[in-house]
């Protein structure tokens, strides 16, 4: 009976430990992920400015300097349309532009790193 006992603790230790260390490594887990593709807002919102901004408008609504000349006319960032696309749907449209737009491929002009960056400010721009 003793011998029972014994055997039921060490098995409850064991389950105990296994559910502590399984907690850490997740939280472990979930910090990495919240830092890994966060982004600057600020420098995006730079680097936006520069690059961007001239179609886009510094605030993104699409009415930028030259978005008088463009045809269609460019994305209004704010909106509820641009928003709803994906982070992948985004990143595809300004890496690889968008044929028949004036919206070219910023592939060698953005760094990964640039990429979270402005992409944390597009989010940033939500209505």
């Amino acid at each position: 009976m003793n011998r029972c006992f014994s055997r039921m603790r060490q098995e409850n230790h064991m389950r105990s430990f296994s559910i502590v260390v399984l907690g850490l490594a997740l939280i472990m887990v979930m910090t990495s992920l919240a830092f890994a593709d966060g982004g600057d807002v600020e420098k995006g919102q730079t680097l936006f400015r520069k690059t961007c901004g001239h179609c886009h408008g510094l605030n993104g609504k699409g009415d930028g300097a030259m978005a008088g000349y463009t045809n269609p006319p460019p994305a209004n960032l704010t909106s509820q349309k641009t928003q709803s696309k994906s982070d992948d749907e985004l990143k595809d449209v300004i890496m690889n532009g968008r044929p028949g737009t004036s919206m070219v491929s910023f592939k060698d002009a953005i760094a990964e790193e640039q990429f979270n960056d402005l992409l944390a400010y597009l989010r940033s721009l939500k209505p």
